[in-house]
């Protein structure tokens, strides 16, 4: 707010819902029935006391001092659909309508220009955050980054089975941001989703951290393909019920801070209003409140989805912050996390099976070993990277004289796209070149490289303690391994005798990137790895 006033400590701050009646077009909140469960749980001087601790950080906190790369999130979604809808039909919604709440976030809260989420205004902040769907599950398999669960509580979800649904299906809180989808939510809530300062010392903060949306409220009409119809409410149809809640679980409060002009946002370039404000202006006018005009577009407001289009560099701050100030948060976007979940660039990425498009001029990725004889090379467009609004052409410019790979290009102008490889026990050993060509004023070449030899593996990767190696060593022969981690010091060695798997328990071994090598008297390998704990 532009003036300071009393920092309202009511438990109405601390879980966002936004509410919506089927006969009814306005953003409303079930904030009531949330406050009395967790007065009942015994968390309101808890929770108090979270906030204190917070704001004293955010005072010695400087968004200038702690400027960083982009901060990505991975995200999963859980459609929990009511049993017997088939895919596509309502509650189980299409991975394209999924896919488009993606890509909205990112329009968002980047304020991309020519999207809904741009805006000119001078506080008007790109909050530098994008979203990804995971392309790894928690042990290191490849995803799409969406679930689907038959679930009897789909349609008025209520606010009482949280935890028992979340415990259906779960990813880990503190590596991925967990999406639930449900029909309906009780008394026509569109979701909720809990700030850190809620969950912070919280035993259940594991089970119950993420956002619960229905399945009305979650995806974007302006993304719908032709042959598609997306399962969306009339007025709440832009994906910005997402939004509104990633914003609290970021740590951001509603504008009018669930009091009056007597209670602050915590947020210094949010003007101050009184109370929600529904629809969109003209209709009803954008009043003047508190002696300012309100900003009716900014994301923490209940305006309707056409309306929103603002975050504040204020509110910039306060997300940065919280991403800093609750190990929770700070562990979703860690470099290690980013790998494991499969949303880190290609000069990051350590899987030979998933290649992430970058920006700039002409750049070459050398990936030594498609280790598996039976793999799907992917090469990602990862919203974000230059590539994200124009199409791009895909070759396979060189390959072995003996091989007759085929490149399955299916990017279209979607980001998210990819073209793959598929490499099988039959694919002639040797290096295959792929180059990339966008169209695009950021865009440029972009070549792999891929030496792709059979029968060499190192799994799984990531790895939480054990990591085997299947090498195609003859047996009996002698192999030293060595394992460097990033600095390039030597952090373990062992050796032992050549056969069909070789068992390394690296469990002394702090989370971390880690090169493992294989030697022999013939023959080297080497295996890039990530270790990190489920």
């Amino acid at each position: 707010m532009q003036l300071l006033k009393p920092v309202f400590f009511g438990l109405g701050l601390f879980i966002s819902c936004s509410v919506s009646a089927q006969s009814v077009d306005q953003r409303l909140c079930g904030q009531q029935a949330i406050k009395e469960k967790l007065e009942a749980e015994g968390k309101s001087t808890e929770v108090a006391r979270n906030q204190a601790a917070f704001q004293d950080f955010l005072k010695t906190f400087s968004l200038s001092e702690n400027a960083q790369n982009i901060l990505r999130i991975p995200v999963v979604v859980h459609v929990m659909h009511a049993p017997g809808e088939a895919y596509g039909f309502q509650s189980n919604i299409t991975d394209e309508q999924i896919q488009s709440q993606i890509e909205v976030l990112n329009e968002d809260f980047r304020k991309q220009l020519g999207s809904r989420g741009f805006n000119n205004n001078p506080v008007g902040a790109d909050t530098e955050i994008e979203f990804c769907l995971a392309t790894r599950d928690p042990s290191g398999n490849l995803t799409n980054g969406i679930v689907r669960v038959p679930y009897n509580g789909s349609t008025n979800f209520q606010l009482a089975q949280d935890r028992n649904m979340k415990d259906l299906s779960r990813w880990p809180t503190t590596r991925y941001l967990n999406i639930w989808i449900v029909k309906s939510i009780q008394s026509g809530i569109l979701g909720y989703a809990y700030l850190p300062e809620t969950l912070n010392g919280d035993p259940d903060r594991a089970r119950i951290d993420g956002l619960v949306i229905g399945a009305r409220f979650f995806g974007s009409r302006d993304k719908q393909p032709v042959n598609q119809n997306f399962f969306l409410d009339n007025v709440f149809a832009y994906g910005r019920t997402a939004t509104h809640e990633i914003g609290h679980y970021l740590n951001l409060l509603h504008t009018w801070g669930d009091g009056g002009c007597e209670v602050d946002d915590l947020v210094g370039d949010t003007p101050l209003c009184s109370g929600e404000y529904f629809g969109c202006p003209p209709n009803p006018a954008r009043p003047n409140q508190c002696g300012f005009n309100r900003m009716v577009e900014n994301y923490m407001d209940y305006s309707d989805d056409a309306c929103f289009n603002i975050f504040t560099q204020g509110q910039k701050t306060r997300m940065f912050a919280a991403m800093q100030f609750y190990s929770f948060r700070s562990s979703l976007i860690s470099p290690l996390n980013l790998v494991a979940t499969g949303c880190t660039d290609s000069s990051n990425s350590l899987y030979a099976d998933t290649l992430l498009l970058v920006a700039g001029d002409t750049q070459v990725q050398r990936v030594n070993k498609v280790y598996e004889a039976d793999l799907t090379v992917r090469i990602l467009n990862q919203l974000g990277s230059g590539f994200n609004n124009e199409g791009v052409r895909f070759q396979l410019v060189d390959q072995p004289a003996a091989a007759n790979l085929q490149l399955d290009s299916v990017l279209t102008t979607q980001a998210g796209g990819y073209a793959q490889l598929r490499f099988t026990a039959g694919s002639i050993p040797g290096t295959y070149v792929v180059r990339a060509t966008a169209n695009t004023a950021r865009g440029g070449v972009v070549e792999f490289r891929l030496n792709a030899i059979s029968e060499a593996l190192a799994y799984p990767n990531p790895f939480s303690d054990i990591i085997t190696l299947k090498l195609d060593y003859p047996a009996e022969t002698p192999v030293e391994v060595r394992i460097y981690d990033l600095a390039g010091r030597r952090v373990d060695e062992q050796n032992f005798r050549a056969k069909e798997a070789l068992v390394l328990d690296l469990s002394t071994l702090p989370d971390n990137f880690y090169l493992i090598t294989t030697t022999t008297s013939s023959m080297s390998d080497y295996f890039k790895v990530v270790k990190i704990r489920r």
